[in-house]
């Protein structure tokens, strides 16, 4: 039996690390489509998006039951190990991929952070009305100018 549930774990490890591949090269554009403002594109992208991480999350599940088949606790740390050498290196090379695939979330996660929170004061600053801020942008540090409006009210 076990045999046969290492060549059945071998057929999904496999496929698993096609998904992963594709989700790759999923998040790849979907960071190419914000470093060039292609809101669109990367709206549409989306959708790919999900099904790619939906694939990841059916292996788990897949995992899950050949370890429950073969006696193998879940939460083992040395996965691997209960694996014969040829899958402990497919292993390997799935785990390395979901790193990457995390990495390039991480990487667009913070261009989009970094991206919104500029917008976001680029909105403040041109929010100010005041005639005194109106050409005074940013301060002598270099950042953007807040009005004084409550400290005027304060000493009066």
């Amino acid at each position: 039996m076990l045999p046969q549930l290492h060549e059945e774990f071998d057929g999904h490890l496999k496929q698993a690390i096609n998904d992963a591949q594709q989700l790759q090269s999923t998040l790849n554009l979907e960071y190419e489509f914000l470093k060039s403002s292609d809101l669109q594109a990367f709206q549409e992208l989306q959708v790919r998006k999900q099904h790619d991480v939906q694939t990841i999350q059916l292996f788990d599940a897949l995992r899950n039951q050949f370890c429950t088949n073969a006696g193998i606790d879940r939460e083992d740390q040395h996965f691997s190990l209960h694996l014969p050498a040829p899958q402990q290196a497919l292993w390997q090379q799935l785990l390395d991929l979901l790193e990457a695939c995390d990495k390039l979330h991480r990487t667009s996660d913070l261009f989009m952070r970094t991206k919104l929170e500029s917008i976001s004061k680029a909105l403040e600053t041109l929010e100010l009305n005041s005639p005194v801020t109106s050409t005074n942008l940013y301060n002598n540090l270099g950042n953007a100018f807040k009005s004084n409006i409550g400290r005027s009210l304060y000493k009066a």
